[in-house]
């Protein structure tokens, strides 16, 4: 059942991924940013907010895709990639340093196995093959997602995924994406992840 909060994380989820072509000529049309605004408005979060992420967007409306492409992809190399990367876009990772580690590796720390099990308590398990972290920003957008829209199956099990949903959030994403969400504005050279990283707090924020 698909439902305006389960809409917001997963809108969320698309626009944190890797870039891709299809992010691209949603940034082109100006679809990302109205099913922002429409979904934002839809949960009754201050308008004034979603029109900032708005402006921030609307200099890649119209605009060649594949140019834009280039230029968020460039970004989000810029930001994540870096040896060590500029921000960490992994729960695990970025708590770990918050902390003053320096030597953390993805996965393999306490923060991203709570993460996972977690997950595994609501029926979710990693794919087969799938080696990226489920601790990235955007996975646990999906998750939330998911929980948001309220799977039957862990009805019938007598679980409140809305509960569960909220849990989540104050255990893990509250406890980091306010964080990272700053140093994402501190770093980035696009308007894309700054309008993103802004909007994505206040949600957050409000949730």
């Amino acid at each position: 059942m698909a439902t305006n909060l389960g809409n917001m994380f997963k809108l969320f989820s698309v626009a944190f991924q890797p870039p891709t072509v299809e992010l691209a000529e949603l940034l082109q049309s100006g679809a990302l940013a109205a099913d922002m605004r429409q979904t934002w408005l839809a949960l009754e979060l201050p308008e004034e907010a979603v029109d900032a992420f708005a402006q921030g967007l609307a200099e890649y409306e119209g605009a060649d895709a594949q140019e834009t492409l280039h230029a968020i992809r460039q970004d989000w190399s810029h930001l994540y990639l870096g040896n060590p990367p500029l921000v960490s876009n992994s729960e695990g990772v970025w708590r770990k340093k918050s902390e003053g580690r320096s030597d953390v590796a993805r996965m393999i720390n306490s923060y991203s196995v709570q993460v996972a099990d977690f997950m595994r308590e609501c029926g979710v398990r990693r794919k087969e093959k799938f080696n990226d972290c489920i601790d990235y920003i955007e996975e646990e957008c999906d998750f939330c997602s998911f929980l948001a829209d309220e799977p039957q199956y862990l009805i019938d099990l007598g679980r409140d995924p809305l509960a569960l949903l909220q849990s989540f959030v104050d255990e893990h994403l509250a406890k980091w994406a306010p964080g990272f969400c700053a140093d994402v504005q501190v770093n980035a050279r696009s308007s894309y992840y700054r309008a993103l990283a802004t909007l994505m707090a206040r949600f957050v924020e409000a949730f």
